[in-house]
């Protein structure tokens, strides 16, 4: 059954319209492209976009409630854009059909900010509808359109603006200078906090003036350790610095009735905190006196075993040097090659081993050829096959090292030496060389043995000819046995 309606009651319109709220499968007919929004060019304040939310009170007058960042629709209310107060909802003309639309929906014939379409009721009261059993509307057959009514919103941003007494263009101004100073006072304490770091690091580094007192096993000592080596500092007040971390909480969202106070409020504690900070920083940077923890625990250095002891802690002031007493005890010494003095010679060639190198002198007239060489140590032999010429009355010197080998120079390093253990110890050494004169078609060897004791051995290197060789003074007070006594 059809039923034409005819008449302009606006009640009865209005009911209709609440009545099509149950009409199924009647959803209004939307632009699927998003709503634009148009920066208005000259009129544009600021660097970011700032919205603001504009609500009407239950008395009818036009407030503004939140100002924020987002650009989220409110729940209730219409969202304003303060940087030029354009309106941040969608302003398009809408094509609908009648049903129940939300309060600030564009199809909703109720929205304060459309044009109600003078014609709309004609359509509804004239228009033809189905009802089905029951009494059910199921089809409609019309349609009407809603413009954006701008002056009835120019209206409601003033009255907004007036009632809530905000002044948008002096709060754009001062969110744009929070951000620009938050953002350079954060540059400035980072560089700040970097230049206290690299000053801190470099007042580490103090001139120091070892004043060392040395004891125990003196006689090994042979000047090479380096005592600054052996303190390390640690600065008292050197714990980690972290770079400093300016707050800078976000001013919005904002009460719109508070929110340029808020601002006001926000930019003046910016700037003391970056003050604060600041002499924070610069405080750290310039200290008059640092004290440093003093460790010299090293147990070792340059094969030195030591025990050394020093003052807890110093004070470095206006980086002048620190006098550092500090007593070192040397318990013993490990000596890596230790090799003897030998000497061995003939009519034609001499060999001399001074303990590190090994000198060869031609004694004749003629040209002397070197073909083999051959270095013991206890019972560890190593022969090296080098040529080596040698022009008449010139000597030759080469590194002992030269001609040993791995198991030689292990067997001649002794680890944690004190006199009294190395005057009970003793090795074997020996040298010899194969050569030929350039006259003669035969090769000839020269070589000698001896045994030397290894306490002797060491003092010979650190001061030569310090200690002989029981050989050597066995042989020497032989000779003075031998020599003719002058008459009493």
């Amino acid at each position: 059954m059809k039923i034409e309606i005819f008449g302009r009651q606006q009640a009865l319109a209005l009911s209709l319209l609440v009545f099509c709220s149950a009409c199924g499968g009647q959803s209004p007919k939307e632009d699927p492209a998003a709503a634009e929004v148009v920066e208005s060019g000259n009129y544009f304040m600021g660097a970011t976009p700032v919205y603001a939310h504009l609500v009407n009170n239950k008395d009818g007058s036009w407030v503004f409630k939140t100002v924020t960042a987002s650009d989220e629709p409110p729940d209730v209310g219409y969202l304003v854009r303060l940087n030029d107060l354009t309106a941040a909802f969608d302003t398009r003309v809408a094509e609908c059909t009648p049903q129940v639309y939300p309060e600030s929906h564009r199809c909703n014939p109720m929205n304060p900010f459309r044009d109600e379409d003078s014609g709309m009721l004609d359509k509804i009261i004239n228009g033809t509808i189905a009802v089905g059993t029951g009494g059910k509307i199921k089809d409609v057959s019309y349609r009407y359109e809603t413009t954006f009514e701008e002056t009835a919103y120019n209206r409601a941003v003033d009255e907004a603006l007036l009632n809530t007494d905000l002044d948008q263009r002096r709060l754009i101004s001062l969110l744009s200078t929070y951000d620009a100073e938050a953002d350079n006072a954060r540059l400035q304490i980072r560089e700040a906090t970097e230049r206290m770091q690299s000053h801190r690091r470099t007042s580490n580094q103090v001139a120091l003036e070892i004043q060392p007192v040395i004891s125990g096993l003196t006689q090994y000592y042979e000047g090479d350790i380096d005592f600054a080596q052996l303190v390390d500092l640690e600065a008292v007040d050197d714990a980690p610095v972290a770079v400093a971390e300016l707050p800078t909480p976000s001013i919005l969202p904002c009460d719109a009735r508070r929110c340029v106070a808020e601002a006001e409020e926000a930019l003046a504690a910016l700037r003391v905190n970056l003050q604060a900070n600041l002499q924070d920083v610069s405080a750290g940077m310039q200290p008059s006196s640092r004290t440093f923890r003093v460790r010299c625990d090293m147990r070792s250095f340059a094969g030195y075993l030591l025990q050394a002891d020093c003052p807890d802690e110093l004070v470095a002031t206006d980086g002048q040097p620190v006098q550092v007493p500090i007593n070192v005890a040397i318990l013993s010494r490990d000596f890596d090659d230790l090799y003897p003095s030998l000497d061995v010679e003939d009519e034609k060639l001499r060999v001399s081993i001074d303990g590190r190198e090994v000198t060869f002198s031609n004694t004749t007239s003629e040209y002397l050829r070197l073909s083999a060489q051959t270095v013991y140590y206890n019972s560890t032999v190593h022969t090296t096959a080098m040529p080596i010429d040698i022009a008449p009355g010139i000597s030759v010197t080469y590194d002992l090292r030269d001609f040993t080998s791995q198991p030689v120079n292990i067997e001649s390093r002794y680890l944690q030496m004190t006199p009294d253990k190395a005057q009970r110890a003793s090795f074997r050494f020996g040298f010899a060389v194969r050569y030929q004169l350039a006259s003669e078609s035969a090769e000839q060897t020269l070589h000698a043995t001896d045994t030397f004791n290894v306490d002797c051995t060491i003092r010979n290197r650190i001061q030569p000819g310090s200690c002989q060789p029981e050989s050597v003074a066995k042989a020497g007070a032989e000779k003075r046995d031998r020599a003719p006594r002058a008459p009493m």
